[in-house]
């Protein structure tokens, strides 16, 4: 007879590094940041300086880390090809075209949502140098034409808006869970753990510009901190049950579980600095309002190192098991990392 063996290999992945964790860090904070400035202004009343320093920020944001999945990924002549329309028709199952597609519309209609209030702010135009510049462009007729446009639409854009943040901030977690080999990432609380954490992070910055920018302290500011307050208690939560309930059913997430719980990184920094410590300030803030903003900017500045550092060590310590379906619950494959079975 004929002898079969199954042989199971760990191998811990290097191809997608530091340019693919920011883009997943800035890439999810961008689009939360435009969804919550959009929705901000157009139900909570936000103002205009906050609701342009949201939307404005997340474009730059969701453009900058765009840019740098696609000088990681791509060869720069075939960028255009994944920017079309039509792909997630031809290629449904593909996250990257999917998310390509919430990506360049969050920010399409973003901007849309953005230009009666840029029409409005006469900051822009005492800009040096560029200001003379902007205020000739914002009067040109077609300006002003698709400024009234946007203002009539503004509620449905809006939610095109909002809809397509939220697209690109559950993307950001789909993408890792679409691959089965890496208990780490193909499990199902990633999506929700990337999209909190988004969200998070997006309050974070916004806290941050209400504090050091605006010196704004009112109602919204409050209202932001207590919702930032209950995305990282989830956030505890989903990291915890990954950690503790996922990762140890597998060989894959053991390995993964073994590289985190040895790596100062992700204990020191993304744990304590990055979730428990702005817990603890955000929960103090929200039961007695701080007498200084020091605590908030504090608390803020840690929210956001925790969103990337979290990200930088999910690729890090994702590990592949080959063959891939056999990183599952396998109990006598989980005995050992090479492990060969079944002769006879």
């Amino acid at each position: 007879m004929n002898s079969l063996h199954f042989a199971t290999t760990l191998i811990t992945q290097d191809r997608w590094a530091t340019l693919v964790a920011a883009y997943l860090f800035l890439g999810g904070m961008g689009a939360a940041l435009i969804a919550l400035g959009v929705i901000s202004h157009l139900h909570f009343r936000a103002d205009r300086a906050a609701t342009l320093w949201a939307i404005l920020s997340g474009e730059a944001f969701l453009g900058v880390g765009s840019g740098l999945l696609l000088i990681d990924l791509l060869h720069p002549i075939n960028v255009w090809r994944i920017l079309l329309p039509w792909n997630p028709l031809f290629l449904p199952w593909s996250w990257i075209a999917w998310g390509t597609q919430f990506i360049v519309w969050a920010m399409i209609f973003g901007l849309l949502y953005a230009w009666p209030l840029l029409l409005e702010e006469a900051w822009f135009r005492r800009l040096p140098i560029v200001g003379l510049w902007l205020s000739a462009w914002f009067d040109l007729p077609i300006i002003r034409w698709v400024g009234r446009w946007a203002q009539r639409l503004r509620f449905p854009i809006a939610w095109l808006t909002a809809l397509c943040g939220l697209g690109t901030a559950v993307y950001t977690g789909l993408l890792l869970r679409s691959f089965p080999a890496a208990a780490l990432w193909s499990n199902d609380l990633v999506p929700p753990l990337f999209t909190v954490s988004a969200f998070s992070t997006a309050l974070a910055f916004q806290l941050l510009v209400f504090n050091a920018v605006l010196h704004q302290h009112d109602i919204l500011a409050r209202a932001y901190e207590r919702l930032d307050l209950a995305l990282i208690g989830v956030e505890i939560l989903l990291v915890g049950l990954i950690m503790v309930v996922i990762l140890p059913q597998s060989l894959s997430g053991q390995g993964s579980l073994h590289i985190l719980l040895h790596s100062w990184g992700w204990l020191g920094g993304f744990l304590l600095l990055g979730l428990l410590l702005p817990f603890l300030l955000e929960s103090r803030g929200v039961l007695k309002a701080w007498q200084s903003p020091a605590p908030v900017l504090l608390s803020a500045v840690l929210v956001l190192l925790g969103g990337f550092l979290l990200r930088h060590y999910f690729l890090a310590s994702g590990v592949y098991v080959f063959p891939w379906g056999n990183a599952g619950h396998d109990g006598l494959l989980g005995a050992g990392i090479q492990h060969v079975l079944a002769h006879r």
